[in-house]
Parts: C-alpha cells; structure tokens; sequence
C-alpha cells in the first residue's frame, strides 16, 4: 500500500563531489528558470502558456547556435526532465537531468548567425524518451526563418518545421516548441539533425545507470536543480488560479 502520509512532489537529493559538475547544474537550473519566466511573459500569440506545463509528461531545454554560408551548421546542448507526479493543486515532482548534445548539418541557401534558447514541451513519454537513445533523429526542415531579437518558433529548423508548434500527425507524440532567438538568419535548406546523450556528463553523475531509467525516477536527483524545479511548479500553478 502506498505511504500517503509523504507528498508526491518531495523529493529526495544525491551528492556530486564535483565542484564542475555541480556549477554546471546550477547555471543550467537558473537558465532554465528565468527562460520560462521569458518564454511566458514574453507576449503575444507564441508566448508559453502555462497550462503546458501541467500538460506535459517532460521538459527539454536547449541552446543551440546556427550559422552558415551556403552550408549551414548547427551545434548546442541542453537537458531534459521527466514529470513523475503532480497533484490536482499544480504541485509536481521532476526526475533527474538527462544532459544530451544537438548538432544539425543543412544544404541549401543561408546566411547569416543565429543562437536560439527553447523550451520543448514534450507530450508522451516517448518523446522523453527519445533523448535518452544514443543517437536520435529529430526531423528535417524546409522553410524560411528570419529573426532578430523576437520569439520565432522552432530553433532554426532545428526540431522540426519553423513554428512555435510542432504537432505531428499522432498527437501522442506531439511537440510544442517555444523559443528566444538573437541574430538574424536567412535560411532556405533540408537540415538533418541528431540528439545524442552527452555521455561524459551522464556519467559522471549515474555511472552505468541507464538513462531512461533515470528519467523514469528510479535515481535520486540534485538540489542544484531544486530552484528550476519550483519555478516549473509556480508557473503552473498559475493556471489553476
């Protein structure tokens, strides 16, 4: 029988004795936090909305910087958590950090720089998952990206097509992605883009744990990602007011 004397969003942290790994975590939580603070004050029809957050079954953070010549490249990083229980008061409990890295290689007609911070709603498990394989195809795209400084969907093609939302025809596996870009890009290409788990990290905080099994919540977290974790929870909340 389950303890209910415990609520479900408390949660329970381990130690990493490395002092990087630790800072790593802790710029990455205040990242996180103030980019969803951005993403929902920001405005306007492609402003987050709140109530995706108690939607969805993950979250996934990335920065990635894009530029090019003719040819253009494409390389960032970012970490993705899982949702493992929330209460009908909009109190959630998150998993511990899974840390990938994004590279993308497009032909076409580009010019120009780009960096670009999202935050991906993810909308099954599976799509959690999915950042947990070795090597991951994210999808192609072909369209026209022109920004500077102002909210502009998907990261320069980088997740899929050049939207704030990107809904794939089973809805179970949907995607909605929200983004901060600065620079100006021009870019008219197929892109090919991978995710793949950055190994050296992982390690160091799970060793030989499997991945997916840390997103499931079968390890403990951190207490660096603490003020990330009640920034997603207030936010939500919100919604229910």
């Amino acid at each position: 029988m389950a303890d209910h004397s415990v609520p479900s969003h408390v949660y329970e942290f381990q130690e990493v004795n490395d002092e990087a790994v630790n800072k790593h975590m802790t710029h990455d939580a205040a990242w996180a936090s103030e980019l969803i603070s951005k993403l929902v004050h920001s405005g306007g029809d492609d402003a987050m909305k709140p109530g995706i957050l108690n939607a969805c079954e993950g979250l996934a953070f990335v920065r990635v910087a894009k530029g090019g010549l003719g040819l253009t490249v494409a390389s960032g990083s970012g970490f993705v958590i899982r949702k493992l229980d929330q209460d009908r008061f909009g109190n959630s409990r998150w998993s511990a950090p899974v840390f990938f890295n994004v590279s993308q290689l497009g032909l076409g007609v580009a010019v120009g720089y780009e960096s670009v911070e999202s935050v991906l709603a993810l909308m099954s498990l599976a799509t959690v998952h999915r950042f947990a394989m070795d090597r991951s195809a994210v999808g192609t795209d072909l369209g026209l990206v022109t920004t500077q400084g102002a909210m502009s969907g998907v990261p320069a093609g980088t997740f899929g097509r050049t939207s704030h939302m990107d809904v794939q025809a089973d809805n179970s596996n949907a995607v909605f992605a929200y983004s901060l870009s600065h620079g100006l890009l021009a870019n008219i290409s197929i892109n090919g883009t991978e995710t793949y788990p950055n190994k050296e990290l992982n390690n160091k905080l799970y060793g030989d744990t499997p991945l997916e099994a840390v997103l499931d919540g079968k390890v403990k977290t951190f207490a660096d990602l603490l003020p990330l974790y009640r920034a997603i929870t207030d936010t939500a909340k919100t919604a229910l007011q």
